[in-house]
């Protein structure tokens, strides 16, 4: 696990610098505290930062073939490395470490580059230099556990595992992207391939890029098929294969672990590794010393049952130190405001372990989510109202119905009245927002808010899900939007702050292949979600876990805006010439304050944007002075 980066220079262009290299590695530093390697030929420059987990002595990128055909700067793990190893070596491939990453080496050179990527079972990004043509070639896993940002233009192709190693190539801080920040205003993410900023996008999950002389030629490599029905629900085999998946997980030289928040997802994978481990785990767990946010107890009920070690720690975020460091590391104005306690986790489990097994992927697999029940009841409701009903008078009405947090939450139906009159895709993305569209559109500045619908940016994966059933098209544009947009940032960001190596077993893409072949009542019955996860899980896991309501990872930002943040968003408002300003409109901030302040409505969301907002752009996204030239 590390960092990787580079810059491939375009013809007639000048090389790459040794000394920009390192400025570029530098940035992203703290993915790779174990070493830094790189590579450099002619027009080509590539670097990685290394965290060592296997073959922690001969694993050292860049790995360079026997023969010095091709070489490779690699990010992540590859689950089924020993398989594809001895598959190559049988064929006369010679590897020269035992590094899992060698394989995409050999393969490329024995299979080519889509055969190997359709091959690969890992979380991976990664850069492999044919010396041979001097053709470069990146690629991003299948589902965007590891994340990889790109920069093209006339000088050549910059790339890197963060956005920061890229801007340390270009003359400039790029400009905000107008889409980007709407998206940021609504979502709290961005969707890719796009980015927070203006020339800078993010590779899509599954895809893969080829350079030479300039010209860039990009395949998509998988695509996540749902087939309902394909598979039976039988709970045994959906254990015997959650523990195969785990098992494949647990490759380590170095101290390996798990969190465990007493949720139904984590409790599962700490089960599986105490059945293959004999109750040999570490488990890392934080309570959030909040008033319905200490999970300590429901993980020490999974823990005292297993017989495995728990580490706990208490944490109470100080934000107002955190806002810095965060917006450093999510390059972005994240709406999501769990990235706070997945910071605090990430942190307390480094103090144990260098690899963390995470529940993350249960609830898009299984249909976790509250908003996924809603969602497709309410498909299900559309469909029995007759069109006139619904335009005619559901929508009007959805839209004049009072909004405040004194109304019952059964009385809050404006949503759902708009959401019966709109058709799936506006319904799934306004379920999705963190705020509405005219929300955001008064909040921003009118010329930087962008003038494309939201919906504009989910039609290409609406479209690829559209002749699924209900439950299904829902999980599908969360696979392709949600998971690694939103989910997997935090995830990655959040674990490579702190030099932690986080794995994913729920999110094995054999196993997520699985997953989307069983039946919708399979995921989805009763009104509940998990049902054949939480059969499986019968007897393995304690019944008060097993069955307590879902708990979220979220602050209480509503009332820390009153108390602990009153006094930073006071100090905002006083600075007028604030660079966030140019952004977002300050009367409008200074009303949504008034209102919150005084408990009339609760703005949070949008008030932790702009914050959020306001610490991203004080954050020191330096690029080299002069740039790449």
């Amino acid at each position: 696990m590390c960092g990787i980066t580079g810059f491939i220079a375009a013809p007639g262009r000048p090389a790459p610098t040794r000394e920009l290299l390192l400025a570029m590695a530098g940035t992203i530093a703290h993915r790779g505290p174990d070493g830094e390697g790189l590579h450099l030929r002619g027009p080509v420059a590539l670097a990685q930062r290394r965290l060592a987990i296997i073959d922690v002595a001969g694993g050292w990128n860049p790995l360079l073939e026997s023969s010095g055909r091709a070489a490779l700067m690699f990010n992540g793990e590859i689950w089924n490395y020993r398989e594809l190893r001895a598959e190559l070596e049988a064929a006369g491939a010679r590897p020269l470490s035992h590094c899992d990453a060698e394989v995409i080496l050999h393969g490329y050179l024995h299979w080519g580059l889509r055969r190997t990527l359709e091959r690969l079972r890992g979380m991976y990004a990664f850069a492999l230099h044919d010396l041979r043509d001097g053709s470069v070639h990146l690629a991003r896993d299948p589902l965007g556990i590891k994340p990889l940002f790109l920069h093209h233009d006339a000088l050549g192709l910059v790339f890197g595992s963060e956005m920061k190693s890229v801007i340390a190539a270009l003359p400039a801080r790029p400009a905000v992207d107008r889409a980007g920040l709407f998206q940021c205003a609504t979502l709290g993410f961005v969707l890719a391939p796009r980015t927070i900023f203006e020339g800078i996008e993010s590779l899509p999950p599954g895809s893969s890029l080829s350079l030479q002389d300039n010209r860039a030629t990009r395949s998509r490599f998988h695509a996540l098929r749902f087939e309902p029905g394909r598979e039976r629900a039988d709970p045994e085999e959906l254990w015997s294969r959650l523990r195969a998946t785990v098992e494949s997980h647990l490759m380590s030289e170095v101290p390996l672990g798990a969190f465990l928040s007493g949720g139904v997802d984590s409790s599962a994978i700490v089960t599986a590794m105490a059945e293959l481990r004999g109750g040999d785990v570490d488990a890392v767990c934080v309570g959030i010393l909040e008033p319905g946010m200490d999970e300590r107890p429901h993980a020490r009920a999974v823990a005292a049952g297993l017989g495995i070690r728990l580490h706990e720690s208490e944490a109470a975020p100080e934000l107002l130190d955190l806002l810095p460091r965060l917006a450093w590391h999510l390059e972005m104005p994240f709406g999501d405001t769990s990235a706070a306690p997945t910071w605090l986790v990430c942190q307390a489990a480094r103090r144990h372990v260098t690899v963390a097994l995470s529940g993350d992927g249960g609830d898009e697999n299984f249909a976790g989510y509250r908003r996924t029940r809603y969602d497709v009841l309410e498909d299900r409701w559309r469909r029995a109202l007759p069109a006139a009903l619904r335009t005619g008078l559901l929508g009007p009405l959805g839209r004049a119905w009072p909004r405040a947090p004194w109304i019952p939450r059964p009385l809050r139906a404006g949503t759902l009245l708009t959401n019966l009159a709109d058709d799936w895709l506006d319904a799934y993305v306004r379920s999705l927002s963190r705020v509405g569209e005219a929300a955001a559109r008064a909040l921003l500045r009118p010329e930087v808010a962008d003038a494309a619908p939201l919906r504009a940016a989910f039609e290409p994966h609406a479209a690829a899900a559209a002749h699924l059933d209900p439950l299904h098209r829902v999980l599908a544009m969360d696979f392709a939007t949600w998971l690694p947009d939103d989910i997997l940032v935090k995830a990655d960001r959040m674990s490579m702050a702190h030099g932690l190596e986080v794995r994913v077993p729920l999110l094995d893409t054999d196993f997520v292949g699985w997953a989307a072949g069983l039946p919708a009542e399979a995921k989805l019955s009763g009104g509940g979600g998990k049902a054949l996860f939480r059969r499986a899980l019968e007897g393995r896991v304690p019944a008060q876990v097993l069955h307590r309501t879902k708990q979220g990872f979220h602050l209480p930002v509503d009332r820390w805006l009153r108390t602990g943040l009153a006094g930073r968003m006071d100090e905002l408002l006083a600075q007028r010439g604030a660079a966030v300003f140019d952004l977002v409109d300050s009367a409008r901030v200074a009303a949504l304050w008034s209102a919150h302040r005084a408990g009339t409505a609760d703005r949070s969301t949008e008030l932790w944007f702009t914050l959020s907002l306001d610490a991203f752009l004080r954050a020191p996204f330096a690029p080299r002075r002069g740039g790449a030239a």
